[in-house]
């Protein structure tokens, strides 16, 4: 869930909610905010009091407190940490939270009292394992990718290079996100993976995005109908080939450089062109090879 700031329509804080959240409804006290979420049939229950109420344990995020008579604040406190407050008025207070971990409770210290307003989280800094798939098209991709490592519950962010994904799952020990389709790297390569969440930032694995393959060219271009037959297959972005049909048939072949596979054509039960399919993460090329019977008396 995204909260925006009504005056400039910019996005100043994401929270993590349940899986697919749809609807938001806010007490009429202002103080705690339901969101039902769909994809994950649950309801998330979020204190309005403290925005974010989760952050590093390194302290530094920014924090708006909300409320009534705050103003003069002389005092914010998290657990027993004081917090310094940037800005003061009679229903809020934007401070910069300490170093902490746990749950503690925020309080508030003015002229009349001290009460307490909420409860902060601190969550360890992220940190990446793993990407699988580690390669799709250049083009983006709606294929899900899953990302592995700790600390990533609530995440709010996942960047593949500059580009932003689409997060779809989120647990303590992987995401699940999707590039948006369209949205591609502007030259084939790797990109470095960024994930953001309350307790900070984390860089991991590499992402190759592929172009499109191409064949350019099939020797010999002909081959018996009983199979066997060493096809030579160039072109260009082959060497992360994942499979190579004959007319639908997978064959078995081997990838030599990115301009050169070798296959094996399988066994056709009839004669005729057929078309050669090369398959890659970044997507698929063709070219064509014939079948004859062989001679016989």
């Amino acid at each position: 869930m995204s909260v925006i700031d009504a005056a400039t329509h910019t996005v100043v804080e994401n929270i993590d909610v349940g899986d697919g959240p749809t609807c938001i409804a806010i007490t009429p006290g202002g103080t705690h905010a339901y969101v039902t979420d769909n994809a994950s049939g649950s309801v998330s229950v979020m204190a309005t009091t403290v925005i974010p109420d989760q952050g590093s344990t390194a302290g530094g995020t920014r924090v708006t407190i909300t409320g009534r008579h705050l103003a003069g604040a002389s005092s914010v406190r998290f657990g027993t940490a004081p917090a310094a407050i940037t800005a003061n008025t009679d229903t809020s207070l934007t401070v910069t939270a300490p170093a902490g971990s746990g749950a503690v409770p925020v309080t508030v210290t003015t002229a009349g009292g001290t009460g307490i307003l909420g409860t902060f989280y601190y969550r360890p800094l992220p940190a990446l394992t793993g990407i699988s798939p580690a390669a799709g098209p250049l083009a983006g991709s709606d294929q899900e990718i899953t990302i592995t490592g700790r600390d990533l519950a609530g995440a709010t962010d996942v960047y593949f290079g500059p580009r932003r994904a689409v997060i779809q799952k989120v647990s303590d020990t992987h995401l699940a996100v999707r590039t948006p389709a369209g949205v591609g790297a502007p030259v084939a390569g790797g990109v470095t993976i960024t994930v953001f969440t309350p307790g900070g930032r984390a860089e991991g694995p590499l992402y190759t995005y592929l172009g499109t393959p191409a064949v350019t060219g099939v020797s010999p271009g002909t081959g018996p109908t009983t199979g066997g037959t060493d096809v030579s297959i160039t072109g260009t972005g082959l060497a992360a080939t994942d499979q190579v049909t004959f007319n639908g048939v997978p064959a078995t072949f081997t990838a030599v450089s990115d301009t050169t596979l070798i296959a094996t054509s399988p066994p056709s039960g009839q004669e005729g062109t057929v078309d050669i399919t090369v398959t890659t993460p970044g997507g698929t090329a063709t070219g064509s090879f014939t079948y004859v019977f062989e001679p016989a008396l």
